[in-house]
């Protein structure tokens, strides 16, 4: 596919934040977050994202945390296969700051345009690029993709799953509140063990 748009509206029920839409070619698809009740290990509820779609692949995202699934202490699946998500978490620019991640032959770099502005996942040849701006059919915000290459369901999968998922320490803002707040409470990240 080459040139393929479409609209990813905002919805929520009762315990999970969610999406839905229709991209042309591939039906419609839905990304969905469900919390689990709280871990006695770690304190803090059990998030899982998944994504849902006839023609789509089976992906999972399982994360530990307060509000929206982090990039910590994660657990990422395609197709029962667990990925190792990686980024530079010492580099200053979102670009060097990228998510990275390979799955059988194939190597994605996510980036972060900019905080709450979007997002692109790119792979050799294909390249989606998802912004969040104000729904065209109701109230609420939007995910809007573009397409741009020889895309298949697993990398439309891909740019979706991480819409709901929180990817600010892509940012250079995200390592600047991380710095921040190792300075302010030296000792936060041992409350978890």
């Amino acid at each position: 596919m080459t040139e393929l748009q479409f609209e990813l509206q905002s919805f929520s029920r009762r315990e999970k934040g969610s999406r839905k839409g229709l991209v042309n070619g591939f039906g419609e698809v839905t990304v969905t977050v469900k919390r689990r009740k709280r871990s006695t290990r770690a304190g803090f509820d059990q998030l899982t994202v998944r994504l849902h779609g006839e023609q789509m692949p089976a992906i999972e995202y399982c994360t530990v945390g307060p509000q929206r699934p982090t990039l910590k202490n994660s657990r990422f699946r395609i197709n029962g296969h667990v990925v190792q998500l990686a980024f530079n978490d010492k580099a200053f620019r979102n670009t060097s700051r990228a998510l990275t991640f390979s799955y059988h032959d194939r190597s994605y770099r996510y980036t972060v345009i900019g905080f709450e502005k979007g997002s692109k996942l790119s792979r050799p040849g294909v390249l989606i690029t998802v912004t969040r701006g104000n729904s065209t059919l109701r109230k609420g915000m939007s995910s809007f993709g573009a397409v741009t290459g020889d895309a298949d369901a697993l990398d439309v999968a891909l740019a979706l799953i991480f819409e709901e998922i929180n990817t600010t320490e892509l940012t250079t803002s995200g390592l600047v509140s991380d710095v921040l707040n190792r300075i302010l409470n030296p000792r936060a990240d041992e409350l978890g063990e």
